[in-house]
């Protein structure tokens, strides 16, 4: 994915969007061939839809690095999305983002 794409799919948060972000305890990983498919926690799984480096997938299967599930509510022009990112010290990957029905 080049910079422009990323910076497409990814926007930044402004001023007067609502974001509430809180930790998910991980119950474990799902891995299909070498590949993370979903993530583990309480009330069932998450799938990965996002697309994650080779390391990444490497580093959680062999269990080489701290694993934190950061979850995004984002709030902005009427639209709600979440997104949820795994992060490991420094470095930080979404693995799921989606789009959320709008409350009637």
């Amino acid at each position: 994915m080049i910079m422009d794409e990323a910076i497409e799919k990814y926007k930044t948060v402004h001023y007067g969007d609502v974001v509430e972000e809180y930790e998910v305890p991980v119950r474990g990983f799902l891995f299909k061939d070498g590949r993370l498919e979903g993530v583990y926690v309480k009330g069932g799984i998450l799938p990965v839809t996002e697309e994650l480096p080779r390391d990444v997938h490497e580093d959680i299967l062999r269990g080489r690095s701290g694993k934190r599930l950061i979850v995004r509510e984002v709030r902005y022009a009427g639209a709600e999305a979440l997104e949820v990112y795994i992060q490991d010290g420094y470095r930080t990957w979404p693995v799921h983002v989606t789009q959320l029905p709008e409350e009637s």
